[in-house]
């Protein structure tokens, strides 16, 4: 056997320069500490699994003594349910205020908004449907059937810590809206021998955050607290806060140099030691803006004052960073307004609302789906088949905004109406359903609505929008031809001989003197029906005129000049307003429009001067 003969190579000396080091990361630098596997602060960070929303004794503590806390849990719940919802069904508007008043009996609005901060605070609340007479079936489905009238009580909400356990047991049935969450729950009392099983179908979750399967297991199929997810920024919040509230007694600080003070220290005469001692504190006993201060010739007094510069700064970060945590804005929170350039928290606010209506979706609606029909069969026996809800918007607009959404919204109704797409009665409910939103046309009554027109009038054709010459409404024996002349085509045409202006023209309407109306009357005689006959009377107020000698007297006066009794300017849009003090009438028109109306107005001239005021505020002339 041949044996192999390897050669040595000579091994290269070792140097500092030469030194390979073996690294398993891009970046290392041993010096600093820096880089895979070195020993630093950053490396040492770690996230354990810390399951806060079970320190129930802790979340109690929290809720009570932390303002902040408190906060994040009850305005959510608050912004939540205070607009309510609306009933989308053609049930009379008596039959919605029995549910109202059901609602109110039973204070189902606060029992709710309770189940929901103490999901929030515990990770998981639940609320009982009280039922009267089945108090011995509550481990029994819930049938609608069963369900007399005024039977609903409300519902007894308790947490999870407080006496109510889920069964291990599920939900089986794919159909059931709570499918794969515990068919059972079992509710314990102090001094109870043994716990009250209920079925789900009688009971209403609120949950805490959501969390994956694993660890809802582990919190029994409830959620997690609120608490802990602001828990760690809460900490930081509250140190950063503490420690500038100490630091406030440290703004002036007064140094005292005492020639010989260390020989007193060090040879420890406690006799001298106490006087020295008993010399500063009253030294800081008599301390004021007005003292005076003495010391020996040797000795030296210095004052130094802390600046609290950039304090702001790094408060606002951490005041940034439990807002985040707890998803609402910081002017929310903690009540106060936004900071820097062009900020006005309106964006914020607008994100925060649109989670509150997400929120609405997913934990309000399936409460409010199992109880609202619960309460229809107690309220009047029966669930309408129409029957739907929807929430109301959370953000309450502006003023200048509810003006503007009333406006559009009263406008759109009224275009309807008047090209005959719908009916009187129709248009009344439309706008009255709209007075939540909008605050106006809130005094339409029941009665208003029975008594208008529940047929759909078709404006006519051959009418509108012709002038009130050509209207067979002015068969009366005032009726001049002279004023009224015609096209070569026999028609009449748009005003009379002196005023017309070429029939496509406009008219200059004159704030003080006399007008002359190119439509002289309502446009149409829908508009006019409506004004003496239909919804906006005014036949009572002019007992002794028939609707033609109304249409007249409206002209009449729109076109008088302003003086001897008469009031007027023209607005912004060039409408001509006109008020007859002696009679009380005000009339408002467009000489390329006709009138718009005339009433006798309840407050008389002042109701005018009002309204001369706004307009000419707005751009009005006089």
């Amino acid at each position: 056997m041949t044996k192999r003969r390897y050669k040595k190579s000579r091994a290269e000396p070792v140097t500092a320069k030469t030194r390979a080091v073996k690294t398993t990361d891009a970046f290392q630098n041993p010096l600093t500490r820096s880089g895979a596997f070195m020993p630093n602060v950053l490396e040492s960070t770690n996230y354990p699994l810390t399951r806060l929303s079970r320190n129930w004794q802790l979340l109690n503590s929290l809720y009570r003594s932390h303002w902040v806390v408190r906060r994040i849990i009850d305005v959510v719940p608050s912004d939540m349910l205070k607009n309510g919802y609306k009933i989308h069904s053609q049930m009379p508007p008596d039959q919605l205020k029995k549910l109202t008043r059901l609602e109110r009996q039973t204070r189902l609005n606060l029992k709710i908004k309770e189940g929901l901060r103490w999901g929030r605070l515990y990770g998981g609340a639940a609320g009982v449907i009280l039922i009267d007479g089945q108090e011995d079936v509550l481990d029994t489905p819930l049938e609608y059937d069963t369900i007399m009238p005024d039977s609903f009580k409300g519902l007894l909400i308790v947490d999870r810590w407080s006496g109510i356990s889920p069964d291990a047991d599920l939900v089986t049935d794919i159909s059931d809206p709570e499918f794969g969450l515990p068919d059972y729950y079992t509710i314990t009392a102090e001094g109870m021998e043994r716990g009250i099983r209920v079925h789900h179908s009688r009971i209403c979750r609120f949950m805490g955050r959501d969390l994956p399967y694993l660890e809802k297991l582990a919190e029994t199929y409830w959620g997690a607290s609120e608490v802990e997810h602001v828990y760690d920024e809460l900490k930081k919040r509250d140190n950063v806060s503490w420690n500038m509230a100490v630091l406030t007694f440290m703004a002036n600080l007064r140094v005292m140099k005492l020639e010989g003070m260390e020989q007193i220290i060090g040879l420890g005469n406690e006799r001298a030691q106490r006087q020295l001692y008993d010399t500063i504190q009253a030294m800081n006993a008599m301390m004021n803006n007005s003292s005076l201060q003495i010391i020996g010739e040797k000795d030296e007094y210095e004052s130094h004052q802390y600046t609290f510069a950039g304090l702001g700064e790094v408060y606002d970060r951490f005041m940034m960073d439990v807002a985040g945590a707890a998803e609402i804005p910081v002017t929310k929170l903690f009540g106060r307004s936004p900071a820097g350039m062009n900020a006005t928290g309106e964006s914020d606010m607008q994100n925060y609302y649109d989670t509150i209506e997400e929120r609405q979706e997913s934990e309000l609606r399936p409460i409010y789906d199992k109880l609202l029909p619960i309460m229809m069969l107690s309220c009047f026996g029966a669930i309408p088949d129409d029957f739907d809800f929807a929430f109301n918007p959370v953000r309450r607009p502006k003023d200048d905004e509810m003006s503007e959404l009333a406006s559009k919204n009263t406008d759109s109704v009224t275009k309807a109406f008047d090209s005959g797409m719908i009916s009187q009665r129709t248009a009344l409910k439309e706008l009255r359903q709209q007075s939540e939103m909008t605050g106006m046309w809130s005094n339409i009554t029941d009665e208003d609505i029975e008594k208008a027109d529940a047929e759909i009038s078709r404006p006519d054709e051959a009418v509108d929008p012709l002038p009130f010459g050509e209207s067979p409404l002015t068969m009366d024996a005032d009726w001049d031809e002279k004023k009224h002349p015609r096209r070569s085509d026999g028609k009449f045409g748009r005003g009379s001989a002196s005023t017309n202006t070429p029939e496509t023209g406009t008219i200059k309407a004159s704030p003080n003197g006399k007008n002359s109306f190119k439509v002289r009357g309502f446009s149409s005689r829908h508009r006019l029906m409506n004004h003496w006959k239909n919804g906006r009377t005014h036949r009572g107020e002019y007992p002794d005129f028939t609707m033609e000698q109304y249409e007249q007297r409206a002209v009449e006066l729109a076109e008088m000049p302003v003086g001897g009794g008469i009031e007027g300017h023209v607005d912004k849009n060039g409408n001509v307003l006109r008020y007859d003090v002696e009679n009380n009438d005000f009339v408002k028109g467009n000489p390329d429009k006709g009138i718009i109306t005339m009433f006798k107005p309840a407050n008389g001239k002042a109701y005018y001067l009002k309204q001369r005021k706004e307009d000419l505020k707005h751009g009005g002339k006089t």
